[in-house]
């Protein structure tokens, strides 16, 4: 038996002996085989993984931090944001036709001025013209003023006219005669278009669609206020992410240099400084990748808070000065906070308008159905004057030839012997009819005698349009009652929709609250842990393979723990944007 274990312990040491020359002759090979960029120094530190060097990032400044605050991140994003913008100028678009509606009732002056001169041939000796023509000269101004009322769709129209015209006509007894005219009429509808008409509507419609843009603007400000917040904890994580990875590299490092020192006292077996070196360059890989993580999450922050133009800001580093927290105070009862979603959601409120605007196309193609009456009622005032002619017309040239010849007799029959005792009296001189004093002037007399109201017409009655069968309008209607139930159907998918978004983020808040402890609680546990293990190896009681493990192992508890808060954190502010409380919470104010 003796002899026995002395042979098994020699045969234990020379097995020692062949794996120390194996391994005395494996570590110079491997170093001769490393890249000399990637070599490590005898103090086993990489002389390329300084922060001045991993942390260089293309486009970005190193030297221009900034730091930002989350409320400032979401004040430059609702300023900058081009999204925001293009939401901004739809509520402009907006309002801009609600005037061009209203417009309808401005009052409209239509004006004409013009002259016409024409000649037209004529065959009848009583047409008035001189050598088978006939030429006239007219001046004419014309001006119209109407209103459109907005009770009842009345229409209130004056119309004014002035008129100069001269003209070859014999028989005219003034020359050149002046002409005006004022009348006022009033039309009222009486069924169709009395109670809602297409301005009335289009008014209705673009007042709104304004209180929707609006809608839509504050929902489109609360999405870009959740990308913001959830863009800045992202931010956040990758540069807290980074510093966990760099925590993890020194500690490599820290273990190298350990294992080395631990190799030159001759108590630690040189394959250890290759363990230890394999886990570094890891460890390194990943805190590279961190880097590259760092950077999209920042850039996707950039783009959502700075303008394309901003070089500076785009150039510098920022620098989140907050670290995600657990507020106990997030949370709510899961019917309080559906009756909240359903009472503040944009989407609600923009689901009654669009049920409003179906009404109001409702109310008008049922009115169009209508017969058209409409009463109408005007009144007039005319005025004329004018030059009396000096010539003669054919009547009146041959009443004074005839007038002649008849005179010529008489006088010839007193001229006889036996004229008649006493004699026969002559003929007097034809005479035209006077024309009376008020009509004699020029254009003012015309004016004045207008404005006398001497000569007045008035006319009062209704015009009625009953079209058979009006397919169009009773189509329209149809369809805008089928719009309203389909309305209504989206309206409940939505607030469906609602509830299970409320739903989820409740429990997303409440799992990532657990979560935050568990993590918590397992980062404790692993920093115990790996103290532990390191005084074990110090003691020579462990190895190096599970002092490295301890070592990744918390590493990932505190990328977990950061995880769990950020996740937290995020799924605090989705529970805001589903209750529509973001802008309340965050206390912004968006117009």
């Amino acid at each position: 038996m003796k002899n026995q274990k002395a042979k098994g312990k020699r045969q234990k040491a020379k097995i020692i002996s062949v794996s120390f020359g194996l391994i005395c002759l494996f570590v110079p090979l491997t170093q001769a085989q490393d890249n000399p960029q990637s070599a490590f120094r005898s103090d086993g530190r990489n002389p390329q993984s300084n922060s001045s060097q991993s942390d260089k990032r293309v486009g970005v400044d190193g030297a221009k931090r900034v730091p930002l605050a989350l409320r400032d991140a979401i004040l430059m994003a609702l300023e900058n944001n081009r999204d925001i913008e293009v939401e901004r100028l739809n509520v402009q678009m907006t309002e801009f036709d609600v005037r061009a509606s209203d417009g309808a009732y401005d009052p409209t002056f239509t004006s004409s001025f013009f002259y016409d001169r024409r000649r037209v041939p004529v065959a009848n000796v009583l047409a008035g013209g001189e050598d088978g023509g006939l030429l006239t000269d007219n001046l004419t101004g014309n001006a119209n003023l109407s209103q459109r009322l907005r009770q009842h769709g009345g229409l209130l129209q004056g119309t004014f006219s002035n008129d100069r015209a001269t003209t070859q006509n014999l028989f005219n007894a003034i020359n050149p005669q002046f002409t005006s005219s004022l009348n006022v009429s009033f039309t009222q509808p009486l069924m169709k278009n009395r109670e809602i008409d297409p301005s009335r509507r289009q008014i209705k419609l673009a007042k709104k669609r304004l209180d929707i843009s609006d809608s839509q603007f504050r929902q489109r400000a609360i999405e870009i206020i959740a990308q913001v917040q959830r863009a800045y904890w992202d931010l956040v994580f990758a540069r807290r992410d980074r510093e966990i990875k760099r925590e993890s590299v020194d500690l490599a490092r820290v273990q190298l240099e350990h294992n080395q020192r631990l190799v030159e006292a001759g108590s630690l077996a040189p394959a250890d400084i290759i363990s230890a070196r394999v886990e570094l360059e890891r460890r390194n890989d990943e805190a590279e990748a961190a880097v590259d993580a760092i950077q999209r999450a920042e850039n996707a922050l950039k783009a959502l808070m700075l303008q394309p133009d901003k070089t500076d800001l785009w150039n510098s580093e920022l620098m989140p000065v907050e670290q995600p927290q657990v507020d106990s105070s997030v949370g709510l009862p899961l019917d309080d906070a559906t009756r909240l979603a359903l009472q503040n959601r944009p989407e609600m409120e923009q689901f009654r308008l669009r049920g409003e605007l179906n009404k109001i196309d409702a109310e008008f193609f049922r009115d169009q159905t209508k017969p058209q009456i409409d009463f109408v009622i005007s009144y007039g005032s005319i005025g004329v004057a004018g030059d009396p002619r000096t010539g003669t017309n054919f009547f009146t040239a041959s009443s004074i030839a005839t007038n002649d010849r008849i005179n010529r007799l008489i006088n010839y029959v007193n001229a006889q012997p036996n004229a008649p005792n006493p004699l026969i009296p002559v003929l007097p001189p034809p005479v035209d009819l006077p024309i009376l004093g008020f009509l004699i002037g020029g254009n003012g007399q015309s004016l004045a005698n207008m404005f006398k109201n001497d000569f007045r017409t008035w006319r009062i009655g209704v015009n009625i349009n009953l079209p058979f069968g009006n397919r169009t309008a009773e189509a329209n209607l149809g369809r805008s009652l089928a719009e309203g139930r389909q309305l209504d159907i989206q309206r409940q998918r939505t607030e469906q929709q609602i509830q299970v978004e409320v739903r989820n983020a409740l429990q997303a808040v409440e799992t990532a609250k657990r979560r935050v402890e568990a993590a918590k609680n397992s980062r404790v546990n692993a920093e115990l842990q790996y103290q532990s293990e390191q005084r074990k190896f110090d003691a020579g009681q462990s190895t190096n393979f599970f002092v490295l493990d301890r070592q990744n192992a918390l590493s990932a508890a505190r990328g977990r723990e950061l995880r769990a808060l950020t996740d937290y954190t995020k799924a605090a502010a989705e529970l805001q944007r589903t209750l529509s409380t973001t802008l309340s919470s965050n206390n912004v104010s968006v117009k």
